[in-house]
């Protein structure tokens, strides 16, 4: 077992008190009986002209009363980019038709993300200006309206990549990350890094290494703490020790092995809280037999010590297409930061063909097969109310839509 060790972080958070002044190969464990279901519900849709279904990004979240769903679209010139805001009722039903720009900057933005904070919302993105890369935040009421003249800076000048940006919230403030790069409709392997911002703290503070290689390590949320997990690198098909790693408002984070090592390569990690326990889910790459993709996930407690079967448990595995654009490495890091949930009566997974619903003792309990439901886009959003609710929202051709999935007794 890792030590923990205190380390001084300069994560992106803005404090509560600054924010309110500004089928395939099959489960490997049985279902068990439920006495709910999910509905996945009906298909509400803005019109829009995303830039692309496929590698660039939707984000959503919904506050107390209302929600707001982003999204970036091409300009009229070639290289330009702007994000674009839709208002939507709690149940993921449009309260505009069509898409207003979130902030006319002039810039190029891209891989735009947001989190609720109460009845407000914290977006960020990368945005780009004379070849230079910034990762910027700002604050918007439930009417999407900015609360800030300008986007605070949380990175100035991060070379020449335009990372995936991810934002997660709590009781204190939120955590800003960014990783990898999405440039040129390309993704590329890289550190996932984040910043905090408090009523005290610079930007220009040092950056805090969250993962040191992978683009979709999910970060969660405890309300008090953040979380997220990584694979240590080893060889090809393999991981070295599977880490999670837990990060304050004080700025300090904490390290724990949860496997020594692992016989597959791990890429993308997601993590969810319930109140008592996180379930981390895991994207990891088999080459043993035939190339496949396998969802995984295990339990820990708050302490980051394993609950149940100290191996990960099999969710969903499915053999890697042959065409594989550039490397199989590709599938294992996936664009968005949420693909598990907790929403409020059960986890939800979001492997590439099915809605997965854990337990809370970590068993399956049921699957709804997607397939029927979303385009099989990188492009999709997924954020729980917590009240037995997810929103989802992807990218359609002509629009952008969002569907409700309900936990119903």
């Amino acid at each position: 077992m890792r030590a923990s060790r205190q380390v001084t972080a300069a994560i992106v958070i803005f404090f509560l008190a600054s924010l309110t002044a500004a089928a395939d190969r099959r489960r490997a464990v049985g279902l068990q009986p439920s006495h709910s279901v999910i509905a996945v519900g009906q298909e509400y849709r803005v019109a829009a002209t995303p830039d692309s279904p496929w590698l660039e990004s939707v984000a959503v979240a919904v506050g107390p009363s209302s929600g707001i769903v982003l999204w970036t679209e091409d300009g009229p010139k070639a290289g330009e980019a702007s994000i674009r805001f839709a208002r939507i009722a709690t149940d993921g039903r449009p309260i505009d038709t069509t898409g207003k720009p979130l902030l006319e900057t002039g810039h190029y933005q891209r891989h735009v993300a947001i989190d609720a904070f109460r009845d407000l919302f914290v977006a960020a993105w990368c945005d780009t200006t004379a070849g230079k890369q910034q990762i910027v935040a700002i604050l918007l009421d439930a009417n999407g309206h900015t609360m800030t003249p300008a986007p605070a800076i949380v990175a100035d000048n991060i070379a020449t990549v335009q990372p995936i940006v991810g934002v997660t919230c709590a009781d204190a403030g939120c955590l800003v990350s960014w990783g990898g790069n999405g440039s040129d409709g390309q993704v590329s392997i890289g550190t996932v890094n984040a910043q905090l911002l408090s009523a005290t703290a610079s930007a220009n503070n040092s950056v805090l290494l969250l993962a040191p290689k992978g683009i979709g390590s999910g970060i969660g949320t405890d309300n008090a703490n953040f979380a997220t997990a990584y694979a240590e690198p080893a060889t090809y098909g393999q991981s070295g020790a599977f880490v999670a790693r837990f990060i304050s408002p004080a700025g300090t984070t904490s390290e724990v092995d949860l496997l020594q090592s692992s016989s597959n390569q791990i890429g993308s990690t997601w993590m969810a809280w319930d109140g008592r326990q996180w379930l981390v889910l895991m994207l990891d790459l088999t080459t043993s037999g035939q190339l496949a993709q396998e969802f995984r996930f295990m339990r820990i407690d708050s302490s980051g010590h394993p609950l149940g079967a100290p191996a990960p448990a099999l969710l969903d595995s499915a053999g890697v297409p042959l065409l594989c654009p550039w490397v199989p490495d590709v599938f294992l890091y996936d664009l968005q930061n949420r693909r598990a949930v907790w929403d409020g009566r059960r986890f939800l997974a979001f492997t590439q063909h099915a809605i997965v619903r854990v337990g809370t003792d970590g068993r399956i309990v049921d699957r709804v097969a997607t397939d029927d439901y979303f385009p099989r886009s990188y492009a999709l959003s997924v954020f729980s109310a917590k009240n037995g609710r997810t929103i989802v929202a992807y990218s359609r051709d002509t629009a952008v839509a969002i569907r409700a999935i309900e936990d119903l007794p």
